[in-house]
């Protein structure tokens, strides 16, 4: 079983501009009022160091490694553990909405026993912090937002046309038991 604890929020800013700042892992610090100290790039296992401070639970020092990203999507951390403790990922998504709104996921898997309980016991702070590095994410990236600079155009594909006669089958005389 696993405990996962998770923060959503709506963004007004294209996803890039989300993604790019989301992306700048170093800079977190000047304005996520969780992050403390932040190093670390997204590429497939690029080391990150997160020092993250979680009113009532205090500093949570954190050091892991990009497990998963896909660029305007999403970035997974994995943070190692010894076997019997269980596993850790932090993840970070975005999603896109509309050609100028993105929704923003930020949160924390825990997976195994002992990963379960710690994520019972801290959920509530955790919680708490998440919404505050979310709302913080979304204050920038709005007040970041220039809507002269092109974003990534997002184009809805055409629903496939429906042929005009019916399929073969449909047209076999002996599949209806009927003659044409």
């Amino acid at each position: 079983m696993s405990v996962k604890v998770e923060q959503r929020i709506g963004i007004t800013a294209p996803v890039d501009d989300v993604y790019d700042i989301l992306t700048d892992i170093e800079n977190w610090p000047t304005w996520s009022p969780i992050h403390k100290a932040a190093s670390g790039e997204v590429k497939f296992g690029a080391p990150v160091r997160l020092e993250e401070y979680y009113e009532g639970l205090g500093l949570w020092e954190q050091e892991g490694a990009v497990g998963e990203y896909q660029p305007l999507s999403h970035i997974h951390i994995y943070i190692p553990r010894p076997f019997y403790a269980g596993r850790l990922i932090r993840f970070f998504e975005v999603d896109v909405l509309s050609e100028t709104a993105t929704s923003f996921s930020v949160g924390a898997l825990f997976d195994g026993f002992l990963s379960e309980r710690e994520g019972k016991r801290y959920r509530s702070y955790l919680r708490q912090g998440f919404q505050a590095f979310a709302e913080a994410l979304k204050a920038k990236a709005e007040a970041e937002t220039d809507p002269t600079k092109p974003h990534v155009r997002i184009t809805v594909p055409e629903p496939p046309t429906l042929p005009k006669k019916p399929p073969v089958w449909q047209r076999q005389a002996h599949f209806w038991g009927k003659k044409k």
